[in-house]
């Protein structure tokens, strides 16, 4: 995977994470949704601004991974995924002020250095070849 495609695919991977943090904020608007209150909750969910943005996102985070994908190792590219748990545990925290356990954090470590390894083990590491 060259320079380009990991900037690309880190690109994709910012823009489902801001679509996380669009849902997230939609849904904290929308309030608790159970079997009572589902279908108009649905109706609601078409037309709140921020999920419909978060949906968006995912979109356009969709298609910068296909074209990743046309590009590189789906066993390279699918782990690298990963990189977005440190991105949404850090701006739950950060923007939901959600807690962050010790051992949360151990857990994301631990991701990240598996990432490093998936990098490191490919050939040529993120400048190398496809």
């Amino acid at each position: 995977m060259n320079r380009s495609v990991f900037l690309l695919l880190l690109a994709a991977i910012l823009c489902g994470v801001a679509g996380q943090f669009c849902l997230k904020a939609g849904a904290k608007i929308l309030g608790p949704i159970g079997a009572a209150n589902l279908m108009e909750k649905v109706v609601a969910m078409a037309t709140q601004p921020l999920i419909v943005g978060g949906l968006s996102l995912y979109a356009v985070s969709s298609i910068g991974f296909i074209v990743v994908l046309s590009r590189a190792n789906l066993s390279i590219v699918s782990p690298l995924l990963s990189i977005s748990y440190l991105f949404t545990v850090l701006g739950g925290k950060l923007i939901f002020h959600e807690p962050l356990p010790p051992l949360r954090l151990v857990g994301v470590g631990l991701i990240m250095t598996g990432v490093i390894f998936v990098l490191k083990g490919q050939a040529g590491g993120v400048t190398g070849g496809n």
